[in-house]
C-alpha cells in the first residue's frame, strides 16, 4: 500500500508542478468598473453584513 501512495503522491506532484507552470503565464482579467460597489450595495440591500465588519465589532 505504501508503494501505491508514493506513486500517487509523485503523480500529484507532477500535476501540481505542471499546473503551476501553466498558471504563471495567465493574467486574470480585471473586474468591470464599479463591480465592487455594486456587490456592496446588493449586500446592503439584502441586509448582509460582511464578516470582517462583524469581527471588528467583536474586538472593540
Amino acid at each position: 500500500m505504501r508503494h501505491w501512495n508514493k506513486k500517487y503522491e509523485k503523480s500529484l506532484e507532477k500535476e501540481f508542478n505542471r499546473l503551476e507552470a501553466a498558471s504563471r503565464e495567465v493574467i486574470p482579467p480585471s473586474a468591470p468598473p464599479g463591480e465592487f460597489e455594486n456587490i456592496m450595495a446588493e449586500m446592503e440591500r439584502r441586509g448582509i453584513e460582511p464578516k470582517i465588519r462583524k469581527e471588528l465589532k467583536k474586538r472593540k
